[in-house]
C-alpha cells in the first residue's frame, strides 16, 4: 500500500486538477484499499461508481459500506434513490462530475471507486451522452416484440445503426433496447450521438487485479456472509415495502435469485447456488471490460491518464 500511496501523492503534486480511479471486479478489495489509503492520511473523499449501492434499503446484497465508515469518510452517490427509481449512466456522469468538483474545492482528492464499467467509462472515455430520458412504454413494447420474435430487435438496430449493432450480441436485449430508444428520441443513431472525447482532467487509474482463482473463493465466502447477515430478510422487507421484482434495483443479482425462493419455487440451497454462479459470471464480465484499461496501459495509453496495476 505504501507504493500506491507514494504514487498518488506524486501524481497529485504533478497534477493540480487530479482524480484517482480505483477499479476492478467485485471481491477484488478495491473498497478496502480506498479506505486504507484514506486512513493512512491521504486527504480524499469517495465518489461511488456502483450501480446498485445507489439504492436505499439494499445494504446486504450490495455489500454496501457501513454508515459508520461513511460518517468518518464522506462517500457520495450511495443510498440516495429508492429501488423503484430509474438512474442511467448519463445521470451518474452528471452527478459524479458535480461531486468531483465539490471535493476538489475542499482541496481533497476525489477517489472514484467501483466496479460498474458503464459508469467509469463515461469519464474515462468521456462519452458524449444523449439527453434521451427513458420511455418505459416504448421499452415494454420492444421487450414484448423480442419475446414474440427473438432476435428481431438486433435486426432492427442493424438496419438503423449497424456500427452499434456490431458491438452487441443479439441476446443483449437491454442494451439493444436503449440504442433503439435513443434513435426513437433523437432520430440519430447511438453511434453518432455517443462518441468518445478527450479525458476531461488528469486521472490516475489504479487497477486492482484479482485472478479468478483468488476472487472466486472470496465471492463464495461473501455470499455465505450475506446469508448470515439475513439477506433473505432484506429482500422480503423490500417486497413488503412494495418494491417488486420489476423495480430497477430488484433486477440485479443478489436480489433476483432470492425472490423465487421466497415464492417457494426452489430451495435456499438452490438460491445460494444460483447466486454464486451468477456472481462468478458477473465478475468474469467485469474482468473482460476492465482488462481494456490494462490493454490501454500497455499498448495505447490515453493522454491525461496514468495507470497503476496492483495485485
Amino acid at each position: 500500500m505504501q507504493q500506491v500511496k507514494e504514487r498518488i501523492l506524486n501524481f497529485i503534486e504533478e497534477n493540480p486538477d487530479w482524480v484517482v480511479f480505483i477499479v476492478w471486479p467485485t471481491a477484488s478489495g478495491k473498497t478496502q484499499l480506498s479506505i486504507d489509503l484514506i486512513n493512512d492520511w491521504i486527504p480524499a473523499e469517495v465518489v461511488s461508481a456502483d450501480s446498485r449501492q445507489i439504492f436505499r434499503y439494499m445494504d446486504i446484497g450490495t455489500d454496501k459500506i457501513s454508515k459508520e465508515i461513511r460518517e468518518q469518510i464522506p462517500h457520495y452517490l450511495i443510498d440516495f434513490l429508492n429501488p423503484a427509481e430509474f438512474y442511467t449512466a448519463w445521470n451518474w456522469k452528471k452527478d459524479a462530475l458535480k461531486y468531483i468538483d465539490e471535493i476538489k474545492k475542499k482541496w481533497k482528492i476525489p477517489f472514484v471507486v467501483g466496479g460498474t464499467w458503464l459508469y467509469t467509462d463515461t469519464i474515462y472515455k468521456n462519452y458524449s451522452l444523449p439527453d434521451a430520458p427513458p420511455d418505459f412504454e416504448f421499452r415494454q413494447k420492444m421487450y414484448d416484440l423480442e419475446a414474440k420474435q427473438p432476435g428481431i430487435l438486433w435486426e432492427k438496430l442493424n438496419k438503423i445503426d449497424p456500427k452499434e449493432a456490431s458491438k452487441l450480441h443479439p441476446n443483449s436485449t437491454r442494451y439493444i433496447v436503449r440504442a433503439l430508444e435513443i434513435y426513437e428520441k433523437t432520430w440519430k443513431p447511438k453511434s453518432e450521438v455517443c462518441y468518445e472525447q478527450p479525458v476531461p482532467f488528469p486521472i490516475l487509474m489504479i487497477i486492482k487485479w484479482a485472478d479468478k482463482e483468488v476472487a472466486n473463493p472470496k465471492i463464495n465466502k461473501r455470499i455465505e456472509e450475506m446469508f448470515k447477515q439475513w439477506l433473505v430478510n432484506e429482500v422480503k422487507n423490500l417486497l413488503d415495502m412494495g418494491y417488486g421484482e420489476n423495480c430497477q434495483g430488484m433486477q440485479s443479482i443478489w436480489y433476483k435469485e432470492i425472490i423465487p425462493y421466497l415464492k417457494g419455487e426452489y430451495s435456499l440451497d438452490k438460491a445460494k447456488e444460483l447466486l454464486k454462479r451468477n456472481t462468478h459470471r458477473y465478475a468474469k464480465k467485469q474482468r473482460i471490460f476492465f482488462k481494456r484499461y490494462i490493454m490501454d496501459m500497455k499498448a495505447n495509453p490515453k493522454e491525461n491518464v496514468e495507470y497503476l496495476l496492483i495485485k
